[in-house]
């Protein structure tokens, strides 16, 4: 199966509507979504990282063996993740491809979250896959996958 040769899910008219982006565009602005999402995390403001979520996004986190695929169960993983004080992310972008057709960008790599845990720093290295695309003139989270990594990071 040749998947450039299935059809997109816009309209043609909604195609034709559509601004031409470039790739290196796209790669930045999700880019920039992939940093605040770091950044918000070590304010764990949980309204504030799921705000950075597409309403149908799919999370498959770091701390749970749960697949969430709606807001309350996002919802309900963050404010359980961010209730650790002093959690910080740090990130180490290893791969980043764009579809030139859809738009979607796709970015994924490692990092490693430093937490608060019985009195002490804890550091979890993960490895993650975020997917993106632009979503009512705002580029969104629309799949994230996380999992501990099983080397050193």
């Amino acid at each position: 199966m040749n998947f450039d040769d299935l059809p997109t899910m816009r309209s043609e008219t909604e195609a034709e509507t559509m601004p031409e982006r470039d790739a290196a565009s796209c790669l930045t602005e999700a880019g920039k979504v992939l940093l605040r999402w770091a950044e918000t995390i070590g304010t764990r403001d949980v309204d504030a990282v799921l705000a950075l979520y597409a309403p149908d996004a799919i999370l498959v986190p770091t701390m749970s063996d749960d697949v969430r695929g709606r807001e309350d169960d996002r919802r309900a993983y963050f404010e359980s993740f961010l209730a650790s004080e002093r959690i910080r992310c740090g990130i180490t972008v290893q791969k980043k491809r764009v579809s030139r057709k859809l738009g979607t960008v796709v970015i994924g790599g490692l990092y490693t979250f430093t937490m608060l845990k019985d009195g002490r720093d804890e550091v979890v290295p993960a490895r993650f896959l975020f997917t993106f695309e632009e979503i009512g003139g705002r580029w969104l989270i629309t799949g994230h996958h996380s999992s501990k990594a099983i080397e050193a990071v």
